[in-house]
């Protein structure tokens, strides 16, 4: 018995080894070679086509429904020295091999082993600043406009994906390094945000994410205006976000309130909130007094401003008269965002 319990090991293990396709064929050899030895032993019912797959198939799961079983003495052997161990190893080893494949998907998909190439529309958070980068992620998935297609975080350091439920996760060795981004299709992303532990290291991952051509809108947190400027000197469509908070601090001394008006402004958790519209690119020439009125009275929004072209300064609070081309993004306050669709763009032409 000793040494058909280390025979029987043996070949699971080896098995074990085996592709899909070996062990499929492994399968199919049993099944023919068992009919085959059912047929020399007079077992003339159960060898019949349909009935023949239909036992095999129970006896090897173990289901055992007993409604077809051998009627020869011999047949009964086969089924006691060949059929029952071969059968339910070769099914024990199926099962198993599926759900190791099962986990070690699952594995590499939460230790960022996984690619995403397939994915369009999304965004990608480059950088894991802990708490700051989960409420990034949050923050996105407050707003349907940026979680619909999800979310890919990109990172260096190892670990498990903190949140699966609402994220991708892929870890590179190295932020700075162009090929790994393929993995995260930032080319195909919507909006990409890198926001990392220095600025060195945001400058090298922006420089790195940017090599790949990216669509989408790109944004990079710097401390400091001098690295922002190295990197908008090269790719001016760039939105470098410097803090903010000594800023606001002293408005809020200023103009009580307004650190308030501040965050209010761009939370998207509810209320106000300072939403962008892109124009049509067909539209020529709008008035900005007349945009001005239709979103105010017949979208219940406020217009802020608009920017005429990526990389150039927002003309804020501009006066009535201001043309506003096609391909500009205005600015708006509102409690949900504008349908574009619902904007009769014909009417604010002058």
């Amino acid at each position: 018995m000793p040494v058909l319990t280390r025979l029987m090991r043996t070949f699971q293990r080896h098995l074990a080894l085996m592709s899909w396709g070996v062990l499929f064929g492994v399968v199919v050899l049993h099944c023919l070679v068992t009919w085959e030895l059912m047929t020399l032993a007079g077992e003339e019912k159960l060898v019949e086509p349909t009935v023949w797959f239909y036992y095999y198939t129970v006896t090897a799961t173990t289901i055992g429904y007993g409604d077809f079983s051998p009627q020869t003495a011999l047949g009964r052997w086969v089924a006691i020295l060949w059929l029952l161990p071969g059968a339910v190893t070769l099914f024990a080893m199926f099962i198993g091999k599926a759900t190791t494949g099962l986990i070690d998907t699952w594995r590499r998909r939460a230790m960022g082993k996984h690619s995403y190439p397939g994915m369009s529309g999304h965004t990608v958070v480059v950088g894991w600043m802990g708490r700051d980068t989960l409420r990034i992620v949050d923050l996105l998935s407050q707003d349907s406009c940026t979680d619909d297609e999800g979310i890919v975080l990109v990172a260096v350091e190892e670990m498990e994906n903190p949140r699966p439920e609402q994220m991708r996760f892929v870890r590179l060795d190295s932020l700075a390094d162009p090929s790994g981004y393929a993995r995260a299709s930032v080319a195909a992303a919507a909006r990409i945000i890198v926001n990392t532990l220095s600025d060195e290291h945001t400058l090298a991952a922006a420089f790195a994410v940017l090599a790949n051509k990216p669509r989408g809108h790109v944004v990079a947190t710097f401390e400091r205006s001098d690295t922002a400027s190295v990197l908008k000197a090269h790719y001016p469509q760039v939105e470098c976000v410097l803090p903010l908070h000594v800023e606001v601090m002293v408005r809020a001394a200023q103009d009580a309130g307004s650190a308030a008006v501040a965050a209010e402004l761009l939370s998207v958790a509810g209320g106000a909130t300072q939403f962008s519209l892109r124009v049509p690119a067909e539209s020529q020439g709008l008035a900005y007094g007349k945009l001005f009125n239709t979103f105010k009275h017949e979208l219940g929004a406020t217009l802020l401003g608009y920017m005429p072209g990526l990389g150039a300064e927002p003309r804020l609070n501009p006066p009535d008269t201001d043309r506003v081309a096609g391909s500009a993004t205005l600015y708006y306050i509102a409690d949900h965002r504008v349908d574009p669709t619902q904007v009769k763009w014909g009417a604010c032409t002058p």
